[in-house]
């Protein structure tokens, strides 16, 4: 079955992100995500990888809010990351 899915930008970059450490696409990482909510499958990352995602999950979050609170004029992400670099 297929479906659409709106969400925020930040949110399907993070969701993108998590998907690619797992080696998965997404539509292979959200089925995962699903059936691991509703209980019916057992292929969830556990322990340390569970860690490891939430851990990159906060990283995330934080570039996120470090770029956003330094954002000025159109959006250039190339411009967004050398200003990071610089701080």
């Amino acid at each position: 079955m297929k479906t659409t899915i709106e969400m925020p930008d930040d949110l399907f970059r993070r969701a993108k992100a998590t998907a690619a450490l797992q080696g998965l696409s997404m539509k292979d990482w959200l089925t995962n995500l699903l059936r691991r909510e509703v209980g019916a499958d057992a292929t969830a990352p556990t322990g340390d990888k569970q860690q490891e995602i939430e851990s990159f999950n906060r990283e995330l979050d934080r570039l996120s809010a470090l770029v956003t609170q330094h954002w000025q004029g159109e959006p250039d992400a190339v411009a967004a990351i050398r200003e990071q670099r610089r701080g």
